[in-house]
C-alpha cells in the first residue's frame, strides 16, 4: 500500500473587496485582539519554526486515517434518503451519508487501491450528491448543487489527482463534471446561495471552482464563474470582519473561502486572501476560552479548529490565531470534509493552548467579548447585537453570555437539532432559536419579532457596552452591561420588563438571589424579584440529536428595581 498524504496546489488574486456591504437574508443552510506582524513577503508563508509539532500532527492524523481506512466501509442504506421527506429528520440519512466519506476520505489519503476504487464507484452510484434536505421538488436530485455535492465533486476531482491507481478515472469525471460542473458552469440564472449571500456562497462556489481546477478547467471560464461569487461572499462582511453566521460557519464558509483562494493562488499567482485581515481575525476576537467560542445562531461553542486553515492565515495575513483546547482529529469533524483535513495535512501546525485577556467590539456585526482574568480564572462576558434576519438568525438581541473558563454560566443554546421544521415557517417555535430560550426579556409582555427591521445597537460603554434594542414593536429596550470588581452589573430600561436568563445549569433561588453553580465557577445575581421569580425548563435536542436540557429563571423587573448585578464565585 502506497500512503498517499496530500501536498496539494492551493493559491489567491488581486482582491477589490468593497467596505460597503449589503446584509442578505437567511442563506437556511443543513460562524479586538492585537494583529501580530505581517510575514516579510505577503506571497510566501515565513520557514516553519515548529517542525517537529507540525510532524506530530500530521503523524498523528495519519494513523487516525490508516486506522479508519482498515475497517470496514460503513453500511449504506439509498432508502434512507426518503426519510426526511416522511419525517422531517435529517440525521438518520446525514449519518451515514458522512460516514461514508470519511471511509472515502481515509482510504484515499491511506488505503488500498481497490478498496478505493470500489468505494468511489459507490459514491458514483448514489442518488445524489446532496443532501435530502436540499433537492427541493423542481429538479433532479441528481444534479443538485449543494454544499455537500460540491465537496463531492471536489473531493474526487483531488482524489484523481492525487492517486494514479483509481479504477474507472473516466466514468467518475464524467459524473463530476454531469453532477456539479456542468449545472454550475452551463447554469443561465444564478442560483439561490448567489443571491442570498451566507456560507453557502463560499463553499459551494469554492469546492466547484476548486474541483474545476483539479480537472483543468480553462482558467478563465473559472474566473468567470467563481470570482464573483465569493466576491459576493466578501462583500457580506463589514469592516470589522465579525460573521453574523458566528464561528462555525465562520470556519465553513471562509474556510472554503481560503482553500481555493490558495488553489487559485498556486495556479494563477493572483492573491485573493490580501486585504482579508479582517475577516480572517474573526475567531480570535470571539473567543471565550481555549476552543469555546461565543454561541450566537447556529453554531457550537467548540467547533473543531482546522489547523491547516488558521496557521495559513496567520502565515499569510499575519493574523492572531484561536486557542484550541485539544488536537485536531478527523473524527471529531461531523461532516468529514476532505479539504480541511488535506491542508491540515499540508500546511497545518498545532494552535496555541492559552488565550490572553481582551476586549473586543464589532458594531457593524454587533458583537462584544470581553475577557478578563480574575484570580486564576478567565470570565468571559459575551452581548449580541445584529438583527432579526440574519443567516441562521436566532431571536437573541440584546441577548449575553457570562463564561468562566470556557464553561457558560449563562448561556446562549446555540445549534438545535436540524430538521425540517427548523428551516420552515415554524423556526420560532422551536426552542434554539426562539427568544424565550434566550436571556432577553419580553416588554410589555411582547416578545422579540422576527425581521430584518428588528435590530440591535450595540455601543461602547466606559466599563462595558450598552445595547439598543429596536425589536419589541412599540416598545423599546435599553440594556447596560459594565464590568465591576467581582462581578458584572446589568441595567435594563423600558416598560414593563419581565427578565429571562438561560443556563444549562438550574438555578437555585436563595431570596432576591440565584445561584448557578458550574463545573469551573460559581454565578450569583442580585436582584431578583422574589414574589414572581419561576424557574421552568425545557428538553430538547442539540445540533447532534443529543438531549439538551435548558433552565430559564423569570421574573418581572420592578419599576423601581435600582439594577442587577451578577457576582462572579
Amino acid at each position: 500500500m502506497t500512503e498517499c498524504a496530500p501536498a496539494l496546489p492551493l493559491s489567491h488574486g488581486r482582491n477589490p473587496r468593497l467596505h460597503h456591504p449589503a446584509r442578505k437574508g437567511d442563506g437556511q443552510c443543513a460562524t479586538t485582539g492585537t494583529r501580530r506582524p505581517a510575514p516579510s513577503s505577503p506571497r510566501s508563508p515565513p520557514p516553519n519554526p515548529n517542525g517537529c509539532a507540525m510532524l506530530d500532527l500530521r503523524t498523528a492524523l495519519l494513523e487516525e486515517l490508516r486506522e479508519i481506512a482498515a475497517q470496514p466501509v460503513p453500511p449504506f442504506d439509498p432508502a434512507l434518503a426518503d426519510d426526511f421527506a416522511a419525517t422531517g429528520r435529517r440525521l438518520p440519512y446525514e449519518t451515514q451519508y458522512f460516514a461514508r466519506r470519511r471511509h472515502l476520505a481515509a482510504l484515499a489519503v491511506a488505503g488500498e487501491a481497490a478498496a478505493l476504487s470500489s468505494l468511489i464507484k459507490d459514491v458514483c452510484q448514489e442518488r445524489s450528491w446532496a443532501l435530502p434536505a436540499h433537492w427541493g421538488e423542481d429538479f433532479d436530485p441528481r444534479t443538485c448543487v449543494d454544499l455537500f455535492a460540491c465537496e463531492t465533486a471536489q473531493t474526487l476531482a483531488e482524489i484523481l489527482r492525487l492517486r494514479e491507481d483509481v479504477e474507472g478515472r473516466e466514468q467518475v469525471e464524467a459524473e463530476i463534471r454531469e453532477r456539479v460542473l456542468d449545472p454550475f458552469f452551463e447554469a443561465e440564472f444564478p442560483f439561490w446561495w448567489e443571491m442570498r449571500i451566507s456560507n453557502w456562497t463560499a463553499v459551494c462556489a469554492g469546492a466547484a471552482g476548486m474541483a474545476a481546477l483539479a480537472l483543468g478547467y480553462d482558467i478563465d471560464q473559472i474566473r468567470g464563474r467563481v470570482l464573483p461569487a465569493l466576491q459576493s461572499y466578501l462583500f457580506s462582511f463589514g469592516p470589522d470582519g465579525g460573521c453574523v453566521e458566528g464561528v462555525y460557519y465562520w470556519i465553513y464558509g471562509f474556510g472554503y473561502f481560503t482553500y481555493f483562494a490558495e488553489a487559485w493562488r498556486e495556479a494563477t499567482g493572483e492573491d485573493l486572501l490580501e486585504g482579508n485581515e479582517a475577516i480572517a481575525a474573526f475567531p480570535a476576537r470571539a473567543q471565550l476560552y481555549p476552543g469555546s467560542f461565543a454561541t450566537f445562531g447556529d453554531t457550537e461553542g467548540d467547533p473543531l479548529l482546522p489547523a491547516g486553515l488558521f496557521t495559513r492565515l496567520h502565515d499569510r495575513l499575519g493574523v492572531d490565531l484561536p486557542a484550541a483546547s485539544r488536537p485536531q482529529r478527523f473524527a471529531d469533524d461531523e461532516c468529514a470534509r476532505w479539504a480541511p483535513l488535506t491542508r491540515t495535512l499540508a500546511w497545518g501546525r498545532p494552535l496555541p493552548e492559552e488565550v490572553a485577556p481582551a476586549r473586543t467590539l464589532l458594531p457593524e456585526v454587533g458583537w462584544f467579548v470581553e475577557r478578563r482574568r480574575i484570580g486564576r480564572r478567565m470570565w468571559a462576558l459575551a452581548v449580541k447585537g445584529g438583527y432579526n434576519e440574519e443567516p441562521h438568525n436566532h431571536l437573541d438581541l440584546g441577548s449575553f453570555i457570562i463564561a468562566v473558563d470556557g464553561e457558560q454560566l449563562l448561556c446562549d443554546p446555540g445549534s438545535g437539532e436540524y430538521t425540517a421544521a427548523y428551516f420552515g415557517e415554524e423556526r420560532y417555535e422551536q426552542v434554539h432559536p426562539s427568544a424565550a430560550w434566550h436571556s432577553v426579556p419580553t416588554v410589555e409582555g411582547a416578545a422579540q419579532q422576527p425581521g430584518e427591521d428588528s435590530r440591535a445597537e450595540l455601543v461602547d460603554g466606559p466599563a462595558g457596552v450598552e445595547v439598543y434594542v429596536d425589536a419589541y414593536g412599540d416598545g423599546a429596550l435599553i440594556r447596560k452591561f459594565a464590568w465591576t470588581g467581582d462581578g458584572i452589573a446589568l441595567g435594563d430600561f423600558g416598560p414593563e420588563i419581565t427578565e429571562s436568563f438561560v443556563s444549562r445549569i438550574r438555578p437555585e433561588l436563595e431570596g432576591d438571589r440565584a445561584v448557578w453553580t458550574g463545573e469551573r465557577g460559581t454565578v450569583v445575581l442580585h436582584g431578583v424579584n422574589p414574589e414572581d421569580a419561576v424557574v421552568d425548563s425545557v428538553d430538547t435536542a442539540d445540533h447532534r440529536g443529543v438531549r439538551d436540557r435548558l433552565w430559564a429563571l423569570r421574573f418581572g423587573l420592578p419599576a423601581e428595581s435600582p439594577g442587577l448585578r451578577f457576582e462572579l464565585l
